[in-house]
């Protein structure tokens, strides 16, 4: 069969025009150069609307499964990750732990202790110095019992009633404990199969550094007196400048929307 010359021209065109141009990829390169100019500076609040999206969403989700264990267990979970080595706080919490949580024993408010356990939180999970994997696999042993001498995570009271439940009489020597909602958690298998992640929205804040899990916050202690049994006060994330709740995270996602 003869092939027609319009044809066998056009075909000749095509097999000859398979590049482009000097001038095309000249062109091409310079939108490439104006789009990186537009989307470069927009990354880092593009980082922080994902990073606050998901923790807006991920801390009530927090609070409702602990809440559904209670509800179906009448107990709260055991086995949430201790933020200590069993002496000080562990050092790959966000930022400079020690800005936002106290290590002491819970002997430092007699009888807290006992009010963890008459709620259900017997045992935790102790966490490594250096743990290789510091939000996958921070684990130093198995889980351990709660007793005086455990030394735990204590929330300032200012900051536990702030961000958690408004009181009119901050200060008055209440006490609050906080422990990582993680993979050894009672809640895994039951109300949710897994742990959630809180992400950092910066530099060196990844999971491979920091512990990037939510807290759980319980009341232990009123007017310095222990309670009979501990009270599940909500969930808050460890951020670099300190714990943070759900409505800081929606704020900031708003804040972060104005600046685009």
């Amino acid at each position: 069969m003869k092939v027609s010359n319009t044809l066998a021209t056009r075909l000749a065109r095509r097999i000859n025009n398979k590049g482009l141009t000097l001038i095309e990829l000249l062109v091409v390169l310079l939108i490439l150069i104006a789009l990186a100019g537009i989307l470069i500076p927009q990354l880092p609040n593009m980082l922080t609307r994902a990073h606050t999206a998901a923790a807006s969403t991920n801390i009530p989700e927090a609070n409702k499964r602990i809440q559904e264990f209670e509800q179906i267990y009448f107990k709260q979970p055991a086995g949430f990750d201790n933020l200590t080595n069993g002496t000080t706080l562990v050092t790959y919490l966000p930022g400079d732990e020690t800005t936002y949580l106290n290590p002491a024993a819970l002997s430092t408010v007699a009888g807290s202790a006992d009010a963890l356990t008459a709620a259900g939180i017997t045992t935790v999970a102790p966490l490594a110095a250096s743990p290789a994997e510091p939000t996958f696999n921070p684990y130093s042993g198995v889980n351990v019992a709660v007793a005086d001498a455990t030394v735990v995570a204590f929330v300032p009271e200012a900051t536990a009633e702030t961000l958690l439940r408004p009181d009119s009489l901050i200060n008055d020597n209440d006490a609050y404990v906080a422990f990582g909602i993680g993979q050894r958690s009672e809640l895994i298998g039951r109300t949710t199969n897994e742990a959630p992640y809180h992400f950092g929205d910066g530099a060196g804040s990844g999971p491979d550094t920091n512990y990037a899990r939510y807290l759980a916050v319980y009341k232990v202690a009123n007017d310095g007196t222990a309670l009979n049994k501990a009270i599940f006060i909500g969930v808050l994330a460890a951020h670099d400048d300190g714990l943070a709740n759900a409505s800081g995270h929606v704020s900031e996602f708003f804040e972060t929307n104005s600046e685009l």
